[in-house]
């Protein structure tokens, strides 16, 4: 009976004892004071895709038979190095006896100009004829002029030997490999591709409105599998591409970019919208009647405490935890910002200490 009456009494104490009653049920709760803003700034993401600074498609000069592919996909090479080589051996013969031809012209020639000095020597004594020298020097020319062909077609030869030979145009990585030894390929036929590594490069498509704003050297941010890197506008193109109305964007990729050719990106592009609104936590956002939402706005009572008092808002856009919304606020108003699940409209509660 005792223990009952206690009981009793301390309920009609917190009944009639309001501070009390505050003591012993008050919450307290995180805050922030929000601020209305005349416009904000989205960050608009555009894909797009890494590529090197420099790629190039590359075959053989002439048609031939591949004999030999030294390289690999993905294998670096340098400025010069041979990647892969034709069947060579029809112009190693021909090289045989083209050098063969030159030694034997270049005798003759020896010997007609022996002759020569001998057939004028003879002329001054009149034992020869000045048609018989003339034919004589004729013959040396002939001869003469059949050497110089002879070496004309053995720079022939050299140099389509040195064009049986692929070569890397610049240093990088062989990104595409599509010949194997045996295979029989054609002139110009693209073989490999070759891309610059280290210095790497991104193109989006921007749209007009967007994109013709962008100026050199502007600094942004691009993110994929690679994480967040700056990057700067190393060109917008003038013109829009006729199939999808953007504007071609090339940005310049820091050298500690672990970024590779082929990796898709996106870029991140601010856009200024004049849309009057305040920037809240998502976690202030509760999900009211019919779809629509709202926060707890305090309304501060006369025993210090705060009650709370439900605020419908229009979320307008959503960006790394914070949202911009328009609504029933003002300047100077004090929100909840978190723990929404265990409050209730007309809740009094204390602030947390911030």
């Amino acid at each position: 009976m005792q223990s009952t009456f206690v009981q009793s009494v301390i309920l009609v104490m917190m009944l009639f004892s309001p501070s009390l009653l505050a003591e012993v049920t008050l919450q307290r709760v995180s805050t922030t004071v929000i601020e209305r803003l005349p416009a904000y700034e989205a960050q608009r993401l555009f894909a797009g895709r890494v590529i090197g600074s420099q790629r190039a498609d590359i075959g053989f000069e002439l048609a031939g038979k591949v004999a030999e592919v030294t390289v690999e996909d993905g294998q670096q090479v340098n400025a010069g190095e041979v990647l892969a080589r034709l069947d060579t051996r029809s112009l190693v013969i021909e090289k045989a006896e083209l050098i063969a031809a030159q030694s034997e012209v270049t005798a003759r020639l020896e010997q007609l100009e022996k002759d020569v000095i001998r057939f004028r020597n003879l002329r001054e004594s009149g034992y020869v004829s000045v048609g018989q020298l003339d034919e004589l020097i004729s013959r040396r020319s002939a001869a003469a002029a059949q050497l110089s062909q002879v070496d004309a077609r053995l720079k022939g030869v050299a140099l389509r030997m040195k064009k049986s030979q692929m070569t890397a145009p610049f240093s990088g990585e062989v990104s595409t490999q599509q010949v194997e030894e045996g295979v029989l390929v054609s002139a110009g036929q693209a073989l490999m591709q070759v891309v610059v590594t280290g210095n790497n490069e991104a193109v989006f498509g921007i749209s007009d409105r967007l994109g013709r704003n962008l100026v050199y050297g502007q600094p942004l941010s691009i993110s994929g599998d690679f994480g967040v890197w700056p990057v700067s506008v190393i060109s917008v193109a003038q013109n829009l591409d006729w199939r999808t109305q953007t504007r071609t964007v090339r940005v310049q990729l820091p050298p500690e970019a672990p970024a590779v050719d082929g990796n898709t990106t996106y870029l991140h592009l601010p856009e200024k919208r004049d849309v009057s609104g305040f920037w809240v936590p998502l976690t202030a956002l509760l999900e009211d009647v019919r779809g629509t939402w709202a926060v707890y706005g305090l309304a501060a009572v006369d025993d210090g405490s705060y009650q709370l008092r439900k605020r419908s808002v229009q979320p307008v856009y959503q960006y790394q935890g914070r949202v911009y919304v328009d609504g029933e606020l003002q300047t100077g108003d004090r929100i909840v910002t978190a723990g929404l699940h265990r409050l209730s409209p007309g809740l009094h509660v204390s602030l947390m200490a911030e």
